[in-house]
């Protein structure tokens, strides 16, 4: 079989194309209102220890942080920073009003506002927090006891690197496919993959902004991930490992052995549909053993692009704290036909092209290319642009209007696509990315998407703009810009229409109609 085969699969199977229909899953109804899965996992069992919610602005300058210009610094982790870190990553900070079941909206974006993820919390050295497992439930803010003890040793054997141990915190993202796949199908695996990436742009630039140092860790044994959360791997799986802070004395030695939690969790709805591409994908891609994850990491991509570690902040972005940038931001609806100052495109496509912590990415490195439907954008021409090493290419000149039609058809014929100022397609080559990294690569091509189109919206807010991400069809991205890449995310950026009403603190969510 070829290297990465399955991804390969997965991938054409779930494009979508102007007459291109989905593959059927039996029991499958899109959106059935009688099996809506929750919006929160809980454990109902679980002690529950509630957070600060006193958690005034005091990061650096949201421009600074999106920048790379904060240096990190020996900063201690307690309790308070926990909780900004997963309110401004993972925390309800809107929601709607009037009769009906409410909708939550989250600090990261989320295809449908569905939010497939789970936050879970290893906590060591955290200063008003004892040491243990944890699960964090945004729709009270608190962490829910999972086991006492401290789980670090396990962590670090599970994703085979020692630092771990020794790093006060870690942070663990889950996935839970079944509540985008209730909307979106097979195709709702992607989503899992582009949420824990704009989680992760949040979850970056808070740390960043409180020189907090970060590493995430893409590779790990799947089923000792699973085994220390207490979940399946199939109705919820591991994506990522997110190591934070200065490494502190490591723990005790002694075995390893993972803490099962031994609470029962909600039902997320009364019968999930299994989704059998889904499935395969992404077993496709588990690792096994410690030497099969130090030998992923080991792997090399030829010819991927260079990314820079910070990007030059300009002076119309203010001081404002990246908390309140965060509360800002919200995926823009409506936005106007007009020129964007020409920053809007090419400092926040440097913030969005940063490197990415990831043990999977060598430092300098990027799987993606930028392919840019340029609409309006003051001192640069409309026309189709590529960007990679740094650099920003124009392929073909074309008249304005030319090119907003071209990008709102690109984007499944959604107006937003071709109103904005410019449309960024992330795009990584599946050829290159699977040879070297197997099927597993298709996930962090994926991820590293969502943390592009992240950086890419709060980028924009900073300079009063906005943004939203988008659903495209994939054959006809790689046809107009004669790339060999594929896309794996689409992102609108231009001049809002109207402005979001901010996001409130932890517990007081803004009530928002319409």
């Amino acid at each position: 079989m070829q290297i990465g085969e399955v991804s390969r699969v997965y991938h054409q199977e779930t494009n979508q194309g102007p007459r291109r229909r989905p593959r059927p899953v039996e029991g499958f109804v899109p959106m059935d209102p009688a099996n809506r899965p929750l919006p929160f996992k809980r454990y109902p069992q679980a002690r529950l220890r509630a957070l600060p919610r006193d958690l005034p602005p005091t990061g650096a300058p949201a421009a600074a942080a999106l920048s790379g210009r904060v240096p990190p610094t020996e900063a201690a982790v307690d309790l308070d920073l926990l909780a900004r870190l997963l309110y401004f990553s993972a925390g309800v900070i809107r929601t709607t009003a009037g009769t009906g079941d409410p909708l939550w909206f989250r600090a990261a974006p989320s295809a449908g506002n569905l939010h497939p993820l789970e936050v879970y919390v290893v906590a060591g050295d955290v200063a008003g927090l004892d040491s243990g497992l944890y699960h964090f439930a945004p729709d009270v803010f608190g962490l829910e006891a999972l086991a006492e003890g401290d789980s670090r040793a396990a962590l670090a054997e599970a994703v085979a690197d020692g630092a771990a141990a020794a790093s006060p915190l870690s942070l663990v993202i889950t996935g839970m496919p079944w509540r985008t796949a209730w909307k979106y199908g097979e195709r709702g695996w992607r989503h899992v993959y582009w949420d824990s990436g704009t989680l992760l742009a949040n979850l970056l630039a808070v740390a960043e902004g409180h020189r907090l140092p970060v590493e995430v860790r893409l590779g790990f044994v799947d089923v000792a991930v699973c085994r220390l959360l207490g979940i399946d791997g199939v109705a919820e799986f591991p994506v990522a490992a997110i190591t934070l802070g200065r490494p502190t004395a490591p723990t005790p030695a002694g075995p390893a052995g993972p803490t099962r939690p031994s609470f029962a969790a909600t039902d997320l709805s009364p019968p999930p549909v299994a989704f059998p591409l889904t499935t395969r994908v992404q077993q496709a891609g588990e690792l096994t053993t410690a030497e099969e994850v130090v030998a992923w990491r080991a792997r090399t991509v030829a010819g991927l692009s260079r990314s820079s570690e910070s990007a030059d902040p300009p002076a119309t972005a203010g001081s404002e704290p990246i908390e309140a940038l965060i509360l800002r931001r919200g995926s823009t609806r409506r936005m106007r036909r007009q020129a964007a100052p020409a920053e809007l495109l090419k400092w926040a496509l440097a913030v969005a092209t940063r490197h990415v912590p990831v043990d999977a990415v060598p430092a300098g490195t990027s799987l993606l290319t930028h392919e840019v439907g340029v609409h309006a954008v003051r001192g640069m021409d409309p026309g189709l642009y590529h960007r990679a090493d740094r650099g920003l290419r124009l392929d073909r000149a074309a008249p304005e209007a030319e090119v907003r039609r071209l990008s709102e058809h690109l984007c499944l014929d959604q107006p937003l696509g071709g109103d904005s100022a410019y449309t960024d397609f992330a795009c990584a080559d599946p050829n290159r990315v699977l040879t070297g990294y197997g099927d597993r690569g298709y996930r962090v091509a994926q991820l590293e998407a969502g943390v592009a189109a992240g950086r890419l919206q709060l980028a924009a807010f900073a300079l009063g703009c906005g943004g939203t991400g988008l659903t495209f069809y994939d054959e006809e991205i790689r046809e107009a810009f004669a790339t060999p890449a594929a896309c794996m995310l689409a992102v609108s950026i231009g001049v809002p229409a109207y402005r979001a009403k901010p996001g409130g603190p932890p517990g007081r969510p803004t009530r928002i109609t319409g």
